[in-house]
């Protein structure tokens, strides 16, 4: 009998949690006007106080467990073929998305904070932290990727490991300068960061074996 972790729909399940996660954005200007995409950053969508605050509390929950679900299902698939550092990077790369699935979860930020500039909190000092973290867990992932002659897999995680700490970088920026463009760099940040962990399932996806 095959094992679960080698099953097509566990492995693609991150490509799923990846979709939802970019839909965010989305859904919350259709249900909720008043979150505006290029105004106001993600978080916003479940920060305390607002009507759909649980609504995409769960959304988040159910795709980061997708993504979850596929990264536990590859470290699996990594300890069989017994490539130790390519299992090493992907429990990082795992235990950096766990960390900030459940801070985005217990730790959201308040509507005042959502709306305004605020100075730079103990929240945002963290989860810059995780950002530059998770950045350095999907580069070093791509070198081992490279070692194991997962060439594409080593280009796409190098780059978009790159343009995610970019994309933070400059919606941290724009918020100092006070520029109404801040929610379109935080969109485009997370929405990288998903389109990673979506290729990442994708591409071990086409390997499985049903």
């Amino acid at each position: 009998m095959q094992p679960w972790w080698q099953k097509k729909i566990t492995v693609g399940a991150g490509m799923v949690g990846s979709l939802l996660l970019i839909l965010q954005s989305v859904l919350g200007t259709i249900v909720w006007p008043t979150y505006k995409i290029s105004q106001f950053p993600l978080a916003m969508l479940t920060a305390k106080g607002t009507p759909y605050e649980y609504v995409f509390k769960t959304l988040q929950l159910v795709a980061g467990g997708l993504v979850l679900v596929t990264l536990i299902a590859l470290i699996r698939y990594a300890l069989a073929i017994k490539k130790a550092t390519f299992d090493r990077d992907l429990r990082v790369l795992t235990l950096s998305w766990l960390v900030w699935l459940l801070l985005q979860f217990v730790w959201p930020i308040s509507i005042d904070v959502a709306i305004t500039t605020k100075p730079v909190s103990i929240r945002d000092i963290v989860f810059g932290l995780l950002i530059i973290i998770m950045a350095f867990a999907m580069i070093q992932l791509g070198k081992s990727a490279r070692k194991n002659r997962f060439e594409s897999l080593r280009n796409a995680l190098t780059l978009l490991g790159i343009l995610y700490v970019l994309f933070n970088f400059l919606s941290y920026v724009v918020t100092l300068l006070g520029w109404p463009i801040h929610g379109f760099l935080d969109v485009m940040a997370n929405d990288i960061l998903a389109v990673a962990m979506g290729f990442l399932s994708w591409y071990f996806m086409r390997l499985a074996e049903s």
